[in-house]
């Protein structure tokens, strides 16, 4: 695109400061308590008891990541080798390390075109008698068709396990993600909505999974009040999260729900100003689902190529845009085409063909999709200029088209 014009972006895009005097605070307090083991302070339980009331679950287990959310959330279910769990093929590795690491194979099933999240249909096909979970991905923080996806999990008798890592704040029919499986994993990882660096939770309802999660998260040691037994039952990680992690994101959760409210304007404003804009096809929130935002995916419609041009010709006008997210599906990762994750011996996923093909509508997303950026500190120029710059790009590219 030959630009004649100025850039639509004139100013740096406005930045929300992520800490402050809270988290020092509550650094603070957990310091001064004199211990740092979660079993010993009172942060790690409080932070545990703060985010499952907000979410409305009975428990709460934080761990040290949302990879060892998803881990321990698999190993309370029982999750062996041989078994299978069917996910998201556009998703981060955390997502998957955890199926492979209990010796089970992953299966991928196809997504929605247009809310780029699992389509029950294609889940349902993918159900065997090896089939052991459903690992839902909430991607961006647009909710599953959690109604569906359930309806297929009631009917084969597998449970439903809800990856928010890009979902906090995130609310399906009126109810938040994470609460509507047996388990709703999350991530507080410098990148999330709110984080503490590197962390993890898991909610449930279920008093015996909690039981479960909390060993999962120790190395299969009870560590109750008065117990302290060394005696473990089953195969178990050592994910405890730290006092000082609990203390900084125990703070970071005064602050969700206005992060999330900024994010659900700023997006909103952005989607009424950008209808209309030609070659370019909008996000589709999931009927009933009030998102959080984590990032803005829009597609090119046309060939790949033209994603490339658009988030080129959308650079030029000063905005931040990447094309083709992940770049290729997780299945299509040389770990799987290549049969190399582990140097020996004999997985239960080299049983399966993963490559390309396997997932059309999930390939179509990533060939023609563009990622846009989001923080809470976006100011009103900011949706002014964005707007401006997306339909300037977008219309140039039309007309050169």
């Amino acid at each position: 695109m030959s630009q004649t014009h100025a850039k639509a972006k004139t100013v740096p895009y406005g930045r929300a400061a992520r800490y402050s005097e809270e988290e020092l605070n509550e650094l603070r307090e957990a310091i001064e308590q004199g211990t740092l083991f979660y079993a010993q302070g009172k942060k790690v339980r409080c932070l545990e008891e703060t985010y499952a009331g907000m979410v409305g679950a009975r428990f709460g287990v934080a761990c040290t990541s949302g990879t060892a959310a998803i881990h321990s959330a698999l190993i309370a279910l029982g999750i062996s080798p041989g078994d299978e769990v069917i996910t998201s093929p556009i998703t981060d590795m955390g997502s998957v390390i955890p199926i492979m690491y209990q010796g089970a194979a992953p299966v991928f099933a196809d997504l929605d075109p247009r809310t780029y999240n699992l389509l029950p249909e294609s889940v349902e096909e993918r159900i065997t008698p090896r089939t052991r979970a459903v690992l839902a991905v909430h991607l961006a923080g647009n909710a599953c068709d959690l109604a569906g996806l359930l309806a297929v999990c009631e009917r084969h008798g597998v449970p439903l396990v809800e990856d928010c890592a890009q979902a906090f704040g995130c609310v399906y029919r009126g109810r938040p993600v994470g609460t509507w499986g047996k388990l709703g994993c999350f991530s507080f990882n410098e990148f999330k909505h709110i984080s503490c660096g590197d962390g993890g939770m898991v909610v449930t309802d279920d008093e015996e999974l909690a039981a479960r999660l909390r060993l999962a998260t120790d190395k299969c040691y009870d560590r109750r009040p008065g117990i302290a037994v060394r005696n473990p039952t089953f195969l178990a990680n050592n994910y405890r999260m730290t006092e000082l992690q609990g203390a900084v994101a125990l703070a970071q959760c005064r602050k969700l729900d206005e992060i999330v409210r900024r994010r659900r304007a700023w997006c909103g404003r952005l989607t009424v100003m950008l209808a209309g804009v030609p070659g370019i096809m909008l996000p589709q929130i999931t009927e009933g689902c009030d998102p959080s935002w984590w990032f803005y995916m829009m597609r090119a419609e046309g060939a790949a190529d033209r994603a490339d041009a658009l988030a080129k010709a959308m650079g030029e006008e000063g905005i931040p845009v990447g094309a083709h997210y992940i770049g290729a599906p997780v299945y299509d990762y040389p770990l799987f085409r290549n049969g190399s994750a582990f140097t020996r011996g004999r997985h239960a996923y080299l049983d399966y063909t993963y490559g390309p093909g396997l997932c059309p509508n999930a390939e179509a997303i990533l060939a023609t999709c563009l990622i846009l950026g989001i923080n809470e500190g976006y100011t009103e120029q900011d949706l002014e200029e964005t707007a401006l710059g997306i339909r300037r790009a977008a219309e140039a590219r039309c007309r050169e088209a």
